[in-house]
């Protein structure tokens, strides 16, 4: 074998790299193609993807819009399909890369350009946490309200491709109340603004397209968020019932009154996990809880908090107890944020889905599910935002028994069923990914999902973005 120059040994092995042009445009670090590296990026929060390989060809953890435009021009010459990721939080599968392609990670793009008090802007990147836009807006005295229960690990960026909600949506709504404008890099590496960011006025804005829309699109750049004044007094409380019917109740009783900023509910079997995780001293024969809290103004919380302990002694609550302060408050929020970790405890598998129905059918659908749960012999916690009907079923199984997976399975694919009977919808946060995009025709008729696969195509003709995600497989 003839001698190589010294480098050229080096040399020799970086031509073999397919890789090697992208990684001299944004640099090496930047470029994941090992075994190793990849595989993290198979999969999200979720594991619910479908059964197959989704390791993906290539990993590009991007810092800046520059380094998103490289990723989806090379994606282009390499003819690989592109899967936009942030934290990697997310309960539907929505970046996992099915079958490969190229994830382009924005989770690196934490820079706050400008945080406006007297106008109550934050203007960012997507890779910032939800808990990092909270503490840069709360230095101004001001709040960003949206709070689902992963804000300290999620990105404002996932939180927008899936119009996050949370535990705050009862009073202050989802995260597309508060997005001003966006920018986003297309299918051909232009970036687009919308809204205050966009370049010069427009008659359309697609602001309300982008937000939500899971990736189909683009890829979200930079986002500016409006901001409200923080409230200057918060009074917390949770309330223990014997029965289920009375905690559905007592919300149908405070809703129509009063507006809380929380109003979550926790069923018998949530309150049985947390007891295997928690000393928190529920009192005997509880079967549901209701965790409420109330904000705003000093005098006008004050009244609220003083009706809502009312209509809880009126309902016949077994014990309630008011967070006397900031730590006692924490201690009450704990509970709440134990519910999904806790719930590992009762089985080693989890379904965990997220469904809304309108308020007045929360019973109905409590009712239907343990009806269903009895059915199919499979455990069915239900949690969540009671305030605006946005519930967590928890399809709950051995993972090693394939018998008791599939019933949990057709168990949750029943309770979607009855979601939808009752007017509601099968997911308010989670998204549908590739989780639940099989389950679109429940909720949607054909010419409606015909309808939202025109505006895939108008915004990705060549079907580059997040594909076998959201729309169901065609006919």
């Amino acid at each position: 074998m003839e001698d190589l120059e010294p480098g050229a040994a080096v040399l020799s092995l970086f031509s073999r790299d397919p890789y090697r042009k992208l990684k001299r445009r944004i640099g090496a670090h930047k470029v994941l193609d090992r075994d190793e590296d990849r595989l993290v990026y198979a999969v999200d929060a979720s594991y619910t993807a479908p059964p197959g390989n989704h390791d993906p060809d290539l990993v590009i953890l991007c810092e800046s819009t520059e380094d998103v435009i490289e990723a989806v021009l090379f994606a282009r010459e390499q003819g690989l399909p592109i899967v936009p990721r942030g934290a990697g939080t997310g309960m539907s599968a929505g970046s996992v890369p099915l079958g490969g392609g190229i994830v382009v990670v924005t989770e690196k793009m934490r820079k706050v350009f400008e945080v406006n008090a007297n106008e109550r802007w934050l203007h960012c990147e997507p890779g910032l946490t939800t808990e990092d836009v909270k503490q840069a807006a709360a230095k101004h005295r001001l709040l960003y309200p949206p709070d689902p229960s992963s804000y300290r690990i999620s990105s404002i960026g996932g939180n927008v491709a899936e119009n996050a909600g949370g535990l705050r949506c009862v009073k202050y709504g989802t995260t597309k109340d508060y997005v001003l404008g966006l920018k986003y890099v297309d299918h051909e590496g232009t970036v687009h603004g919308t809204g205050v960011l966009a370049d010069e006025p427009t008659p359309l804005d697609l602001t309300p397209m982008i937000i939500g829309s899971e990736g189909l699109f683009g890829i979200v750049v930079e986002m500016k968020l409006a901001l409200i004044p923080a409230p200057k007094a918060t009074r917390t409380l949770i309330a223990h019932f014997a029965e289920t019917a009375q905690a559905i109740a007592t919300i149908h009783t405070i809703l129509p009154e009063l507006v809380p900023s929380v109003l979550e509910f926790m069923d018998a079997s949530v309150i049985e996990a947390i007891r295997g995780h928690d000393p928190y001293p529920f009192p005997d024969g509880t079967q549901a809880a209701l965790l409420i809290e109330t904000d705003g103004e000093r005098d006008v919380c004050e009244r609220e908090a003083e009706r809502i302990l009312e209509v809880l002694q009126e309902a016949g609550a077994l014990e309630i107890h008011t967070a006397s302060d900031e730590a006692e408050r924490e201690r009450l929020w704990e509970l709440r944020r134990l519910v999904s970790p806790s719930l590992s405890r009762l089985a080693s598998g989890k379904m965990n889905e997220d469904v809304v129905v309108p308020i007045g059918r929360l019973g109905d659908l409590i009712d239907r599910v343990a009806l269903i749960a009895d059915q199919y012999d499979t455990r069915i916690p239900i949690y969540g935002h009671a305030g605006d009907g946005n519930l967590h079923l928890n399809g709950m199984y051995d993972a090693d028994d394939h018998k008791a997976a599939t019933r949990a399975h057709d168990a949750i694919v029943q309770c979607f069923k009855a979601t939808v009977e009752l007017g509601g919808t099968i997911s308010g946060e989670h998204g549908i990914g590739a989780a639940k995009n099989r389950y679109m025709n429940l909720q949607f008729s054909q010419d409606e999902i015909d309808v939202l696969r025109a505006m895939k195509s108008a915004f990705d003709p060549e079907l580059v973005f997040n594909p076998n995600k959201v729309l169901p497989h065609s006919r």
